[in-house]
């Protein structure tokens, strides 16, 4: 049976040596490779120290070498939590006072350990008892202090993979349950070792329990790929990516946030510290956590005032399609939709303005009425569409009297003066569907869509009063009160095209200044009622 015990430690102490190595080769790539590697490396020196006791060596070699087991004890444990530390955190690098808190202690134990021949605290006696003999050893209160410090780091190891169990992904916490379990091997065995006064320091088995926890996080972190693969690609991803990432589970849980998604979060509820553990409910919408139509589903919301985001929600399922969950995506796109805005903005800036230019141009200036250019489409669309309808349509053509004088006696601005007001008597006398136009100088032209022969004679005679009842203040502080001529032509009777129409009209505007101005003369000849023919002056 020591045979068999000596043996199984030399196999314990070379397989971890050649892991050790592997693990060493892979620190580069592998960031929890450089502590399994410390690990397995212990553990060797570890195994290695027991095996000489069940060799029957003298009992001052095999006090020797269980001292010289203690460097590969601590080393095993230190190492142990720097590779929790690790899986939990691939970036973790301890900071002055842990390496302190990681170094002193085992130095003191060292320190015990070599001394104890003199003192004795480590170990009160050892040595061969019993038949057929084996090494034993009495523990000392040191080693109890020894015991409860190691004890402290595996248990603080533990309680980060336990709470990175929590908050890892699927993939991950199959991972880091296959070391929690192989971590607890050792913890049994120890336990039973040291709880056991009849049992040997070289029949301590808790090396060969290490062993296995070993060489499962050796298989979990070279073969599985752990930090390697999962946990590095979330570092150097989701927890980098400027996207928020959260996921629920079936339940409607938040169980993993990224950085970026707890800024999201936080931007809606800030009096909430930490989102995993809570509702999803408390943070996302409805939407985010209610039927996903095809697994997948994307829309914009404005999250909180001002924050604008593009959502992606998609289903978790496992191999049996099962529903774990779902992953919440929603990318910042306040900046774009600030610029949407501003661009909508300017494009509705640009369409006004070029809808003012636009009226500009078939604006007159000075009146204020449309102008010639206009009176060229308006026209020729209203003849078009009284066809089409079979209705009429009148033109007017409207001069100003005796305007020369005007100009000549009180100047230009004054005349400008007169046509303005009598731009706005006609416009005042005007149908919503009209068009009232100044065609040059001193001259307008109304086009009244609908209006057969008397209807057009009506309301000439009904804008060549507004006009006659029109009194002007001028610069000089005289005052004119300036008459209108007006001539009617009507489609079809007076012309068919606009060219024929306005030329009607402008034929019966001169006869209405023949006649003696400030009167409506029809195309066909006829004064305006109650408007006597007189001789014509000049126009």
């Amino acid at each position: 049976m020591e045979h068999l015990m000596a043996v199984a430690f030399c196999v314990s102490a070379l397989l971890n040596a050649l892991t050790a190595r592997i693990a060493w080769r892979r620190r580069r790539s592998t960031p929890a490779a450089t502590a399994l590697a410390g690990v397995c490396g212990a553990l060797a020196l570890w195994s290695a120290g027991n095996a000489p006791v069940h060799l029957g060596l003298p009992a001052g070699m095999a006090r020797t070498a269980t001292y010289v087991t203690f460097v590969g004890v601590l080393g095993c444990v230190v190492s142990m939590h720097l590779l929790a530390r690790t899986i939990v955190d691939p970036h973790h690098r301890p900071g002055r006072r842990r390496v302190l808190g990681l170094v002193v202690p085992p130095v003191l134990v060292l320190t015990a350990v070599a001394t104890d021949p003199w003192h004795h605290l480590f170990f009160t006696s050892s040595g061969y008892v019993g038949d057929p003999p084996h090494f034993s050893v009495v523990y000392g209160p040191l080693f109890w202090v020894h015991t409860a410090w190691c004890y402290g780091l595996l248990a603080t190891a533990g309680g980060h993979l336990a709470r990175a169990w929590w908050r890892a992904s699927a993939v991950v916490r199959d991972q880091i349950t296959s070391v929690l379990v192989a971590a607890a091997v050792p913890v049994v065995g120890n336990v039973v070792n040291i709880s056991n006064p009849q049992l040997a320091a070289g029949q301590d088995i808790t090396p060969l329990c290490f062993t296995v926890t070993a060489l499962v996080a050796a298989h979990a972190v070279l073969r599985r790929g752990l930090l390697r693969v999962v946990p590095v690609a979330r570092e150097a991803v989701l927890d980098t990516v400027t996207d928020a990432v959260v996921v629920v589970d079936a339940g409607g849980t938040v169980v993993d946030v990224n950085p970026a998604g707890l800024r999201m979060l936080r931007a809606a509820r800030p009096d909430v510290p930490e989102p995993v553990g809570l509702p999803g409910s408390t943070f996302l919408s409805e939407r985010a956590l209610g039927e996903l139509p095809g697994q997948h589903t994307r829309y914009a919301l404005e999250y909180v005032p001002g924050l604008h985001l593009d959502v992606t929600v998609t289903a978790i399922a496992d191999g049996r399609g099962r529903c774990l969950g779902r992953v919440v995506v929603a990318r910042d796109i306040t900046e774009v939709v600030e610029t949407r805005r501003h661009l909508e903005d300017q494009l509705a800036l640009v369409e006004r303005l070029r809808a003012q230019l636009q009226e500009q141009s078939v604006r007159d200036p000075l009146t204020g009425l449309h102008n010639r250019r206009l009176l060229d489409e308006a026209l020729p669309a209203a003849l078009a569409a009284a066809r089409a309808g079979g209705d009429a349509v009148g033109v007017l053509v409207v001069d100003v009297d005796r305007f020369k004088a005007v100009n000549d006696t009180h100047g230009h601005a004054a005349g400008d003066e007169v046509l303005v007001e009598v731009a706005h008597a006609l416009a005042a006398g005007a149908r919503a569907h009209d068009v009232v136009a100044r065609s040059g100088g001193e001259e307008f032209v109304l086009v009244l869509p609908g209006a057969d022969a008397a209807a057009t004679r009506e309301r000439a005679e009904a804008l060549r009063a507004a006009c006659a009842r029109l009194d002007v203040a001028v610069g000089d502080g005289a005052r004119v009160r300036p008459t209108v001529s007006i001539g009617t032509a009507v489609h079809r009777a007076d012309g068919e095209d606009a060219a024929g129409l306005l030329a009607a009209a402008d034929r019966a505007l001169y006869a209405a200044k023949a006649a003696g101005r400030d009167r409506v003369v029809a195309a066909g000849g006829l004064p305006a009622r109650g408007v006597p023919a007189q001789g014509a002056p000049a126009r």
